[in-house]
């Protein structure tokens, strides 16, 4: 049977993800959940669902008057991964993975996971903590040693209002814990955050969050970064969100200071409504427009900018309990300068040479030429994410991403596609 017949079979099988269904009160709520969100009323899309599943799932000793949660994952997850490079003058699409390939890196992927989860919190302090162990599959080929310090921070209530709050926090996580993007902020996030929140009656929920962090400490670089939000606008769905990241600090030549003229903004804006015509199920449009400030007329992109970026989509459907489901659907158009290679989580290229967009590799070394230069922009696609709850615990997670090259005049061409299936037990 043909793979792609497979795929939409099981995608049409299993719109994908569980989730646990225990609904405490809000203030367990409050001292249980990632701080972010807590006070965004905007929950109900498909990133916060995916947060949830990875940070929600607490076994909480409240009850016999203890504030130390924890909790855990376990994840099985193969990939399907089928990558091709046409150079340019050449008419020939050569195949980058599997056996037999250049670079020895397989096209079906297996990984196990397993995740522990601790978060411990009183009325006004708290303190979060998430190790990753995150290895490859088999006999041979398999690790048994890959562990992460995904998330470890602590943080306060500096002013606790009716309708004004103010928070400050300072360790590790991931920016796209703190800030909204469906293309950017995929890197880790070492630093201080400030968060600020404020609701208007008859007007809406307004917030502030305000970050410094640690790009490389051998050069004392730090960058910055500001999310500015205004939620359920005038008691309607309408949610607006401007985000500003400066990633540009002066580095020595030899260090190609160009991998870092990045001053990107973002401008999303999204509507959310439970319709009669869809049985009152939740839906979501989104759009966002991004632009890289600081780009630069360089040899790799043929002495243009190519700073721009948007992308747009919809969520149907939120998961609660055992047999939800909810599917996300969107479309992304990324220029080459749009987003530093660090901090993109977009569908991408693939890559499997990990060749960067200003040197090759993207930690340094030569720079790359309008003929070379990949990294993880110039490219146009879409991605289809579906969720579905089994039982309380156990979850199904499907992910198919495609997506070519924009602009064949940089770079060589290539033609990505990605199908992800992961089993989660959360507990």
């Amino acid at each position: 049977m043909n793979r792609w017949t497979l795929l939409s079979a099981s995608l049409l099988f299993s719109t994908l993800l569980i989730a646990q269904e225990a609904n405490p009160p809000k203030a367990l709520i409050a001292q249980t959940s990632d701080v972010q969100f807590d006070e965004k009323k905007e929950e109900n899309d498909m990133n916060a669902l995916r947060r949830w599943l990875q940070d929600k799932r607490f076994v909480s000793l409240k009850e016999t008057g203890g504030d130390l949660s924890i909790s855990g994952e376990v994840r099985t997850e193969c990939q399907y991964i089928n990558e091709k490079e046409k150079a340019q003058g050449s008419s020939t699409f050569i195949k980058q993975r599997g056996e037999g390939t250049a670079f020895s890196k397989p096209n079906l992927v297996w990984d196990v996971e397993f995740n522990l989860i601790l978060d411990y919190r009183t009325d006004r302090a708290w303190a979060a903590m998430k190790l990753e162990f995150d290895n490859d599959m088999g006999s041979r080929s398999g690790t048994v040693n890959k562990l992460r310090l995904e998330k470890a921070y602590l943080g306060g209530r500096l002013i606790a209002g009716d309708t004004l709050t103010w928070d400050a926090e300072i360790g590790r996580r991931n920016l796209s814990n703190t800030f909204d993007s469906k293309v950017e902020f995929g890197s880790l996030f070492d630093g201080l955050l400030f968060r600020f929140g404020k609701t208007f009656q008859e007007i809406g929920d307004f917030y502030a969050n305000l970050a410094g962090f640690l790009i490389d400490d051998r050069f004392n670089s730090y960058g910055e970064a500001l999310e500015l939000g205004a939620l359920g606008v005038a008691n309607t769905g309408l949610n607006i969100k401007y985000s500003i990241i400066n990633w540009f600090k002066p580095y020595p030549a030899s260090e190609n200071p160009n991998r870092w003229k990045f001053l990107v903004n973002q401008f999303l804006v999204s509507y959310q409504m439970y319709p009669e015509w869809l049985g009152k199920r939740y839906i979501k449009f989104y759009t966002a427009g991004l632009i890289n400030a600081l780009a630069q007329d360089v040899v790799q992109t043929g002495y243009t900018k190519q700073r721009f970026g948007w992308y747009a989509g919809m969520s149907i459907g939120v998961v609660k309990k055992a047999r939800d489901w909810a599917v996300d659907v969107n479309y992304q158009w990324i220029q080459a300068q749009t987003i530093p290679d660090i901090d993109a989580s977009g569908i991408g290229r693939g890559n499997a040479a990990g060749v960067g967009f200003y040197s090759n590799p993207i930690s340094g070394g030569a720079p790359t030429t309008q003929k070379t230069a990949v990294g993880n922009g110039n490219y146009h696609g879409f991605e289809i994410e579906a969720l579905y709850a089994f039982t309380d615990n156990v979850t199904l997670l499907q992910n198919l991403k495609y997506s070519n090259t924009l602009d064949t005049k940089i770079g060589p061409d290539l033609k990505y596609k990605q199908w992800e299936v992961e089993f989660i037990y959360a507990f």
